[in-house]
């Protein structure tokens, strides 16, 4: 690594630099900075970077406006709020994110989009918060606010996204947060379809696991290809070369004999 003393970085590029650090841990948590520059240079490939100077310049960024960085960055790892070096759970935490993300594609959307990422409670896709939001209100499955009017929280729908996306809540514990804030349900059916909408938010949800991927997006990069394709020709119990069917004690041997294969072939069977 070139020495820090003599290596200068203008403000304006440590500014650009800790930018898309900010953008990548809004996407994918936790990466490293062979991976960060990976993402720097295919948005900005006329200004690239390398390993040395975006580390060096995301260390110095941090000290000079830890307010406005919402990375960190440790043993050349880049990590968002949720995975700091000073949490107790951070290397397992690193560890076990890591080797879910090892060999998953990444997200990299345009470059707008990509940008629009700078805000922390930017999410997409929003169909299936929206269309949850709307379930929300059409059954009233909340409480009456002050005024009088029924409402989806949107900070309860700001919080499902990041526990989704952090996996801290499993596709089994989002009822339970919602029981948990108020939520109630008139009847067996309503909350059968409120499952139904909570799973479509789940596997719309970018997830740091999936390097910024939904889990239906994975299954159809990922998981879909390696699917085995189904035989062309029906399978048959027992047709395989290797499993050997015995006829009959009585009937007649298969060797032509005439006789029954008890007294026949079948005498080389017995113990």
């Amino acid at each position: 690594m070139i020495e820090p003393k003599t290596f200068r970085i203008s403000k304006e590029r440590k500014e650009l630099i800790a930018k898309y650090a900010n953008i990548s841990v809004n996407i994918y948590g936790i990466l490293s900075v062979d991976e960060f520059v990976e993402v720097f240079n295919h948005y900005e490939n006329q200004v690239k970077t390398t390993a040395d100077e975006a580390e060096l310049a995301l260390l110095r960024y941090a000290k000079q406006f830890s307010n406005e960085a919402e990375y960190s960055i440790k043993n050349s790892i880049i990590s968002g709020p949720e995975f700091q070096p000073c949490f107790d759970t951070y290397k397992e935490d690193v560890k076990n994110f890591r080797a879910a993300q090892k060999g998953k594609p990444r997200y990299l959307p345009d470059k707008d989009e990509f940008l629009r990422y700078h805000d922390c409670i930017y999410r997409e896709p929003e169909k299936p918060y929206a269309d949850l939001k709307a379930f929300i209100v059409k059954n009233k499955l909340t409480k009456k606010k002050a005024d009088g009017i029924i409402n989806a929280d949107d900070g309860d729908l700001i919080d499902l996204h990041e526990l989704i996306q952090s996996s801290v809540l499993s596709a089994s514990d989002e009822i339970e947060f919602f029981t948990e804030r108020g939520y109630s349900f008139k009847n067996i059916d309503i909350l059968n379809e409120f499952m139904q909408q909570v799973m479509n938010v789940h596997n719309n949800t970018r997830m740091f696991e999936n390097n910024g991927h939904t889990p239906d997006e994975i299954f159809e990069k990922y998981e879909r290809p390696k699917l085995k394709p189904l035989p062309q020709t029906p399978f048959v119990f027992g047709s395989q070369s290797h499993i050997k069917i015995l006829p009959s004690r009585n009937g007649a041997c298969p060797c032509g004999s005439g006789k029954k294969y008890k007294r026949c072939c079948g005498k080389e069977q017995k113990s």
